[in-house]
């Protein structure tokens, strides 16, 4: 009898496993029928600027001097960032892959009291779009008159906050609207696209979920006769206007973490590949408008959420790439990030309930830091900066039973952007709040001409993961049937096409060819073989592989790991376009590139392709040494050894010495603060210049702003103590912060060391 029963447990524990790992599931999608049509020219946004470029839009995508565009738009408020710190700001965004700045311009910012405007120093509007323009990033101003952005009254001034009529065709809201919309004409006057400025959008109102159908096109026209002349007019996507007058581009919004749920919400439904909708909740989750005649795109991308004194949550930098992946694999052809710069409250204009703070857990922080979501989309931002021309125009395909439930992670959730026989699948094992396990399985593609399965042995998604499959790829003439990597980045060097790809975390590198297409491959620390009309290469020790097409064409195809890719820059240097690797930040501007890392004074970095110029630092020419396909440069600075001065005047303050300057091989200095308490402020004489609500995690706070000779030589910091009603916080946490009560454990100082390349042409 034990015999028997052990021998059915053994049979049963083989069943289990040969279950799982054996008889892996194969997912399917039919693309047979992905030629969806394009409507033209019954959207009227055109523009063209003195030097000839044009720009324009049709049911699909927008277009760019006639072809298809994928722009990345960033929002960064200018009034919540110091003016003099702006360039660098802009520059980040631009470094990191975003092509377009959004702005509000809050009426309360700028007018106050009733009749006075003020367009000055941190209020100077104008001055911010020059600068954007300096670089050669577009403009999408918000301009309201409501905006909301977690601004008191909603960005109104008090008085129109007050008015029974706001929101409205009321005439003295109007009134008073127009008087906003002249003041911005005239800050703006000359630095719109057809102009030769950078002012190619401006979103009317926010969330105009309800009310009078005619305010948008009311709001349209007074605007123009403000002379705020964009090419494009949009509006949030859950907005009630004239959509069959195509009046406005209607772009969407979603947020995996929302600041205003308890505990920044549950779990979405934004990681299911579906939802076209403002995805907030089930009183904005509408759409007024038929989304076929209109390009998909998102002006609210959430990759932060604010916090408020209630509500407090940890963004983690996988959810927000994973977020985007689905936008991308969904249909969005633009993405708008908010925010993707964080801020600081002007005084007195915070919405009751939340902090000076704007920090937002932004990918760059309230003081210029770069996150790790930084990074980790920027991996998406080269992909489209590639890709994106040709993902445009890709009809999206569904499965034939898509994942609907969010607490489904059994599960794959998945999804092909295709157009005719080629594109890319879309695989998401990420869902915020809720873990997700492994996945084991194949992909089959019924296509128009073929069918393809792959790869020969089943593929590993790990949980919390996410991955872009290209499948029939035009490789410089070469057929890539399938990879199982990401594709991130694609550069022509002496007619040479070098294919980037990034390894998927525990997942198989499988290559596939269609051998028609290739003469010969070199394919050192690779697997080779060959099985009909296919050659497959399987990775062991090789990164690098050559591969040249029946005609002659060469390629190679170059596989970097997930910390590469994660450390991955692109820029053009000498007209050459250049993939840069490195562990610090990188900004470009002009001829120099200037590299910033916290406490490591030693810098390193690899370019691709070798440089027809050389490079220097303080008319020091760097020598180059080759690191496989790549020139490796190092250099170094001095160490910063100064001591911060600090007085600690009770557990829960300390006083900390402003330095009067930086060295000038240093870019700011970071306090990273570790306390326990519900808020962390800091103040100059007694006034509040931000705070930190905390969340488990310490405060790394930036100096370099207040060391200036107005201001005292002091920056006070207090810890206040635990508010019961705060959610979100983990319970460990907060038990020890009741047993030990509000107090500042630790400040340790962090140098941000920065060097200046200049690429020079002598």
């Amino acid at each position: 009898m034990n015999r028997s029963n052990n021998l059915l447990l053994l049979f049963l524990l083989f069943f289990t496993i040969n279950q799982v790992f054996g008889q892996e599931k194969t997912y399917e999608l039919n693309l047979q029928d992905n030629t969806g049509k394009v409507r033209f020219g019954h959207l009227d946004f055109f523009g063209k600027s003195p030097n000839g470029t044009e720009l324009g839009i049709n049911s699909a995508y927008f277009e760019k001097d006639g072809k298809p565009w994928f722009p990345v738009m960033g929002e960064f408020h200018f009034t919540r960032y110091p003016e003099r710190y702006w360039e660098e700001e802009i520059l980040k965004m631009k470094s990191g892959g975003l092509s377009i700045i959004a702005t509000y311009v809050f009426w309360n910012a700028h007018e106050n009291p009733k009749g006075s405007w003020n367009w000055e120093g941190i209020r100077n509007l104008r001055r911010f779009v020059e600068l954007c323009q300096k670089h050669e990033m577009f403009i999408w101003l918000r301009i309201g008159p409501w905006s909301h952005g977690e601004q008191l009254y909603g960005g109104h001034p008090e008085w129109i906050g007050n008015m029974k009529g706001k929101r409205s065709n009321d005439p003295e809201y109007l009134a008073e609207s127009q008087k906003l919309f002249d003041q911005i004409g005239a800050q703006a006057k000359g630095m719109f696209f057809k102009d030769g400025g950078p002012i190619v959008g401006v979103q009317l109102e926010n969330e105009f979920a309800s009310g009078d159908i005619n305010h948008i096109g009311t709001l349209k026209k007074m605007a123009l006769k403000s002379g705020i002349t964009p090419v494009y007019f949009s509006i949030t996507a859950n907005t009630v206007f004239h959509d069959e007058l195509y009046e406005a581009i209607p772009l969407q919004g979603a947020y995996p973490y929302r600041g205003w749920e308890p505990e920044g919400g549950k779990a979405t439904l934004d990681f299911l590949y579906a939802n076209d909708q403002w995805i907030m909740g089930e009183a904005l989750g509408k759409v007024y408008y038929d989304v076929k005649q209109y390009p998909k795109g998102m002006c609210e991308q959430g990759c932060g959420s604010q916090m408020t004194f209630k509500n407090r949550f940890t963004v983690e930098p996988h959810v927000v790439e994973a977020h985007l992946q689905n936008q991308i694999g969904r249909g969005m052809n633009l993405i708008g990030y908010y925010m993707f710069q964080g801020g600081t409250q002007l005084s007195g204009l915070s919405e009751p309930g939340c902090p000076v703070s704007y920090d937002f857990q932004a990918p760059i922080s309230e003081f210029g830091f770069l996150r790790p979501s930084y990074k980790y989309l920027k991996i998406l931002h080269h992909f489209i900066r590639d890709f994106g021309s040709d993902l445009v125009k890709t009809d999206v395909i569904e499965p034939e039973n898509p994942v609907r439930d969010e607490t489904n992670t059994t599960d794959l959730r998945y999804v092909a952007r295709a157009s005719g026989n080629s594109g890319f699948v879309f695989l998401c094992n990420t869902q915020v709040r809720i873990p997700m396990g492994d996945k084991i399985f194949r992909i089959k593609l019924n296509l128009p001409n073929e069918t393809i399965s792959f790869p020969r042995e089943a593929m590993h998604l790990k949980s919390e993961t996410t991955a872009i499959l290209p499948f029939n790829l035009d490789v410089n003439s070469v057929l890539l049937k399938y990879a199982t990597a990401q594709p991130i980045a694609r550069i022509t060097n002496a007619e040479v096409q070098y294919l980037f790809l990034t390894q998927i975390s525990g997942m198989a590198v499988e290559l596939a060819f269609d051998a028609s297409t290739v003469r010969s491959v070199s394919s050192e620390g690779w697997e080779k073989t060959t099985n009909g009309n296919t050659i497959y290469l399987k990775q062991k020790a090789g990164s690098e592989l050559k591969i040249v097409a029946v005609n002659g064409h060469e390629s190679r195809l170059v596989l970097l790991s997930r910390e590469q890719a994660e450390n991955t820059w692109r820029t053009t240097i000498d007209g050459q376009e250049t993939l840069i690797i490195t562990k610090a930040d990188l900004m470009f501007s002009d001829e120099q590139m200037e590299l910033r890392q916290l406490t490591t004074r030693a810098f390193e970095f690899k370019l691709f392709p070798a440089l027809k110029t050389p490079l220097t630092v303080d008319k020091r020419k760097l020598i180059a040494t080759n690191d496989g396909l790549f020139s490796k440069y190092e250099t170094n600075v001095p160490s910063f050894n100064e001591m911060i001065k600090m007085k600690k005047t009770g557990k829960d303050c300390i006083s900390v010495h402003i330095p009067e300057e930086l060295p000038d091989y240093l870019s700011d200095i970071f306090l990273d603060i570790d306390y326990l308490g519900s808020r962390a402020k800091a103040s100059i004489n007694g006034q509040l210049m931000t705070d930190h609500l905390f969340h488990g995690q310490s405060w790394l706070f930036g100096m370099k702003r207040y060391m200036t000779s107005a201001t005292s030589k002091e920056i006070k910091f207090e810890v206040e103590p635990w508010n019961s009603e705060i959610t979100g916080v983990p319970q460990p946490i907060i038990k020890q912060v009741l047993e030990a009560g509000a107090q500042i454990r630790s400040v340790q100082v962090l140098p941000q060391y920065k060097v200046i390349i200049h690429v020079s042409s002598n």
